[in-house]
């Protein structure tokens, strides 16, 4: 038997409101463009790794948070095969003999999704997912990152293995697999894949303290010369405070003393009726630093475009949703 340890990396819609989701719809929530293994034999030895691109052929505009985590563009994937082909040439390499594994059960989901979608007749090979194994092997609780698994068992990251490349990911996790002490027990974990949907479900929110209004803490000092969590010295801000959503407003800040920082405020209505905050202040790295920038182009040009001109900060009636798009059988 081979063992096939899968990551996907796949496109979303830019909107939820865009021209192409409606053509689809939850039929295809996400469309694949990555589809990487690693090939792990019977004696446990990894033999052989494969990275299969794929062109999209309806998520057309690769979104901007897909672009700078996978750095994956347009450009490198036009010529690539579309979803069926290339499924195909991954599901030839796979062999007749083998089970699929991965960390978590997402991969499975958009897979299924995507072969039903484009109507690859062929079934996928068993599916079984190796976090929750490692949980069990680890005496953890709840889902574990692949990055903090790697630094438990101390396997180092390759200079010239990124992560959220699907076959590099695909690697990692199966060096993570060669580690357990009981790798043949994987098999006790088989995944189904489950139904995508667009519904929307609630967030958990713990405030840090109350405020008198979502615009009264925007302009006061907690967000205005935000303390640094480190020194406790006032810090000034390098950035507006930037709306990421509903209740959710980032930035960054400057400590004299401990550099940048990346600031986070959530706002919710509590069951009381105050509103609450939940303020978080983090040293900024590249990809912190990055995502902040993006987001302050897209705020600039909404603003010039006169999106927020009539936006009631204060209105959180959205603020505990989210769009995780899973739902079971």
């Amino acid at each position: 038997m081979q063992y096939i340890v899968l990551d996907l990396e796949w496109n979303q819609p830019v909107s939820y409101a865009s021209a192409a989701y409606r053509k689809v719809g939850e039929n295809l929530l996400f469309e694949v463009i990555q589809i990487g293994a690693a090939k792990v034999n019977e004696r446990m030895e990894l033999v052989d790794t494969i990275s299969v691109l794929i062109c999209p052929t309806h998520y057309l505009t690769i979104h901007p948070r897909v672009k700078r985590m996978t750095g994956i563009t347009q450009e490198l994937i036009c010529d690539a095969p579309h979803f069926a082909e290339g499924a195909n040439s991954f599901l030839d390499w796979c062999g007749e003999d083998a089970v699929c594994l991965t960390w978590g059960g997402d991969d499975i989901s958009v897979f299924q999704q995507n072969m039903d979608f484009f109507g690859v007749e062929r079934k996928l090979p068993p599916m079984y997912d190796l976090q929750r194994l490692y949980a069990a092997e680890r005496g953890k609780s709840g889902q574990v990152a692949l990055k903090t698994a790697m630094e438990e068992l101390e396997i180092q990251p390759e200079e010239d293995r990124a992560f959220h490349n699907a076959m590099h990911d695909a690697y990692y996790t199966a060096r993570v697999w060669q580690k357990l002490p009981h790798p043949e027990k994987v098999l006790d974990y088989e995944e189904h894949a489950k139904k995508l949907s667009h519904n929307e479900r609630r967030v958990r929110f713990r405030a840090t303290e109350t405020v008198p209004s979502v615009t009264a803490a925007l302009e006061s000092d907690k967000l205005r010369a935000p303390r640094c969590p480190t020194c406790g010295q006032m810090t000034s801000l390098k950035t507006e405070l930037i709306p990421q959503a509903p209740g959710k407003f980032i930035a960054l800040c400057q400590c004299k003393h401990h550099g940048t920082l990346f600031l986070k405020a959530h706002f919710a209505k509590l069951p009381d009726g105050q509103v609450g905050m939940h303020l978080s202040i983090l040293p900024a790295n590249k990809q912190s630093r990055a995502y902040l920038h993006t987001k302050e182009l897209q705020y600039q040009y909404k603003r010039k475009r006169g999106d927020y001109d009539n936006v009631d900060w204060n209105d959180l009636s959205a603020a505990l949703s989210t769009n995780m798009p899973f739902e079971d059988m």
